[in-house]
């Protein structure tokens, strides 16, 4: 798989050019004597917009090379996003509204005017989407999931309807920070129905497409269930730096395609990182090693979660890269991830209720052995000492 972006970075570091231009380091990695050298050695590689280097937010070069390639494995219209699912939160939004208002104008004719727009949120959403709302002025409609089937959801959706006002559509996060899913299929067949556009937070999703669906057909792309766009982090769960994201655009939507990069220079920055792109791009040629190595690494995470609930420890069902266990009548989460750390792990979010471990295949053995003795260490030995057990970093409360 050809990988444009990473070809011109290595070919413009050999090439020895006088850097006339930004950055200020100007890839001179010998002369930072007061910088580590493993940061210096990447400065080589980061450029910024210059002749042949294409423009993120008007691609005609290699950029626009590498975002096609990426197109044909996701299989529909995707773009590069650097500054994280936050940037295509909001640019999701913004096109949402945009698509609204094209139909609405066609339905209503050129002089009508055009009510307040609002959007229907299922559960808890990240403070992303309240940013892309307030910058919008798009009202946001909340709806409980606790409980509730999809025909529950639908009926509080249609109840939710202003008179002759489509919704610009309706928002889920899939999967939840806890790993959770629900049957989308079904609720996009019954949006469809009623001509709205189900818009999707899937920031943990992007590596549902490398999936065995025979075997975790639950846990499907959401552009594989239909929906209209998709936001996706490439760096929670693919081999790409912090802040590499994905927009998938989906068919239905197709009349917001011309908006689409104009809409994300709106809410990025004008110097778009050409690591995080180059690391997108690196994975497009990484996409189908990482298929073939994901399946047996989801099986060796089937087996670890086997094992600590059999030890006695609340694992609760999750997407198969997430293990998240629950606090008990013995241990907290903080309990938890405290004897992870002192087994030299560190879990991606924990409070006093819970502890969540993110994975990938490129965890190793020794690491998923470190897991397995430190509940085995708890189950043995009890919590560790008050003072040792320092709170972790608590990533809910970036949701609402």
């Amino acid at each position: 798989m050809a990988t444009p972006i990473v070809d011109f970075l290595e070919k413009y570091k050999e090439s020895d050019t006088s850097r006339l231009h930004m950055p200020g380091h100007k890839g001179a990695a010998d002369i930072l004597s007061n910088i580590p050298e493993w940061l210096r050695n990447v400065y080589a590689y980061d450029i910024t917009e210059m002749a042949g280097a294409d423009d993120l937010y008007n691609p005609s070069g290699i950029i626009k090379a590498s975002e096609e390639i990426a197109s044909g494995i996701f299989g529909t219209d995707t773009f590069y996003v650097t500054e994280g699912s936050s940037q295509a939160i909001k640019a999701m939004i913004w096109l949402a509204k945009r698509h609204w208002e094209i139909s609405y104008i066609r339905d209503m004719g050129d002089d009508a005017r055009l009510p307040q727009p609002y959007l229907f949120v299922l559960g808890k959403f990240h403070k992303a989407l309240l940013n892309a709302a307030m910058l919008t002025g798009v009202s946001v409609v909340q709806i409980d999931l606790e409980g509730l089937s999809v025909e529950q959801i639908i009926s509080k959706i249609y109840d939710g309807f202003v008179e002759e006002n489509n919704p610009i559509g309706v928002y889920a996060t899939y999967p939840d920070y806890f790993g959770n899913v629900f049957d989308m299929g079904k609720l996009k067949a019954e949006l469809a129905a009623m001509n709205v556009p189900l818009l999707v937070d899937g920031a943990h999703s992007a590596y549902f497409k490398f999936l065995d669906y025979d075997k975790y057909g639950d846990y499907r792309h959401p552009i594989d269930l239909c929906a209209d766009m998709v936001c996706a982090s490439a760096h929670k769960t693919l081999p790409a730096l912090t802040g590499a994201a994905y927009l998938h655009v989906g068919e239905d939507l197709s009349d917001v395609l011309p908006d689409v990069k104009y809409t994300l220079d709106i809410f990025g920055s004008s110097s778009p990182s050409y690591l995080i792109m180059a690391s997108l791009d690196a994975f497009n040629a990484e996409a189908g090693n990482f298929r073939s190595i994901l399946g047996p690494f989801c099986d060796k995470t089937d087996n670890l979660k086997k094992e600590i609930s059999d030890m006695g420890f609340n694992v609760c069902d999750s997407d198969p890269l997430r293990i998240v266990v629950r606090s008990d009548n013995r241990f907290t989460g903080n309990d938890i991830a405290s004897s992870l750390r002192a087994f030299k792990c560190e879990p991606e979010c924990s409070d006093e209720d819970y502890v969540i471990m993110m994975l990938t295949p490129y965890n190793s053995n020794e690491d998923l052995n470190r897991i397995k003795d430190a509940f085995q260490f708890l189950k043995s030995n009890g919590a560790l000492e008050s003072e040792k057990n320092e709170p972790g970093y608590n990533c809910m409360k970036n949701f609402i």
